[in-house]
């Protein structure tokens, strides 16, 4: 919940740097729905069925009505990744649906893997779609910024780090490290890095902490209050995206929210 992920002591630190936006709310429960929306600009309904889905996943057809944020980028010359910790191995081309795996490590679930949902990307893209040790210091994504990432990637971290079987504790700490040491500032120049959870624990307003760092955005004490008390839903963190990119919106969802402004240098 925002209340508990606001109070963390390395979250907190990580807002001095940024904007946190006080006002922002998941909308859906259970998570899956939210990582659809985050990156279709819908979730098809997936919410209504019932909070079974929440434990598996499905594999969207890969026609005009199933598209993502993929498609826009690849369509405007530019490229995805999706980053995934402890994601199983697979030969290309491949569908892992359904997969959980279970480690030391910390959990994988596809379910936190999105672009993973949709057939086109199983068939045509899965080599953006990246396995990530998190055991290693070195891994593919740290390789991959030490150089040059591509226009738009997407980290799930396991269930472990991003605080789904653990607490916020264990993801604000998480976090914290992965920016103050694997994902460091210098690697990060000209990047703008989203950190936000899918969904509140279960609150009825589904508030949730969102922030957003990087050298184009002013510091927390030159924000404007009330430019960071404005409703914002995963939606409008993807019209902001896609008006970054010159990207038509996927959807009515994205189209109708509004670009988050008010918060640049």
């Amino acid at each position: 919940d925002y209340e508990a992920a606001s109070q963390n002591k390395d979250l907190a630190a990580l807002v001095a740097h940024g904007a946190s936006f006080t006002n922002f709310h998941a909308m859906f429960h259970p998570s899956y729905p939210n990582y659809l929306a985050m990156i279709a600009g819908t979730d098809y309904g997936i919410h209504r069925r019932g909070s079974f889905l929440g434990d598996r996943q499905v594999d969207f057809p890969n026609d005009a009505e199933h598209r993502t944020i993929a498609d826009r980028l690849i369509a405007a010359g530019l490229d995805f990744k999706q980053y995934a910790e402890e994601m199983p191995d697979g030969t290309c081309p491949w569908n892992i649906s359904g997969q959980h795996v279970a480690d030391k490590r910390g959990n994988y679930v596809r379910r936190h893997v999105p672009f993973l949902s949709f057939r086109e990307v199983q068939q045509k893209w899965c080599d953006r779609v990246i396995r990530v040790d998190s055991s290693k210091s070195d891994n593919v994504f740290v390789q991959d910024a030490k150089k040059e990432l591509v226009a738009y990637s997407f980290y799930s971290p396991n269930m472990n780090h991003d605080g789904h079987d653990t607490t916020v504790s264990v993801a604000g700490a998480w976090v914290k490290k992965f920016l103050d040491s694997t994902f460091t500032e210098q690697m990060r120049k000209g990047t703008l890095v989203v950190v936000t959870f899918d969904e509140s624990g279960g609150n009825e307003d589904n508030r949730i902490f969102t922030l957003f760092l990087g050298d184009m955005v002013k510091d927390a004490s030159q924000q404007d209050p009330n430019a960071l008390g404005k409703r914002y839903t995963h939606y409008n963190v993807l019209r902001t995206i896609e008006d970054n990119f010159g990207l038509e919106p996927l959807t009515a969802n994205d189209r109708e929210a509004a670009p988050i402004t008010d918060i640049w240098k």
